[in-house]
């Protein structure tokens, strides 16, 4: 059962190109204590999503977008106004910088202490 979207705030995982077994562990350190967590996955973890019950209140799926579906995203976590961002994988690097007004932008691994 997810818990209600808490908008502006909550926590974005941004899970690009993480493993199976690193997107578990990320989620698992920030939901606790997360007040909603929405993960932004990739196509391969996007099955993982659809097979597995992972603790997520909103699941966003990259995928190929074109230049217009691009700037969708950054302006939908911009306007979400995340309390946190958490990019455990740096890559790719250049996302936080196009993104405005920006959250505190966190590229290492979640760990229940950052909050």
């Amino acid at each position: 059962m997810t818990r209600p979207v808490r908008e502006p705030g909550g926590v974005l995982l941004v899970a690009l190109g993480l493993s199976a077994a690193e997107l578990r562990l990320a989620i698992d350190a920030l939901y606790p204590e997360a007040a909603s967590l929405t993960i932004l996955v990739d196509e391969d973890n996007a099955t993982l999503v659809k097979t597995e019950t992972l603790r997520a209140d909103e699941i966003w799926v990259y995928a190929p977008l074109g230049a217009r579906g691009f700037m969708a995203l950054l302006r939908r976590i911009a306007w979400r106004r995340f309390d946190a961002v958490y990019q455990p994988r740096a890559q790719p690097r250049w996302l936080k910088y196009l993104v405005r007004p920006r959250p505190p932008w966190h590229l290492t691994k979640p760990a229940p202490q950052d909050r």
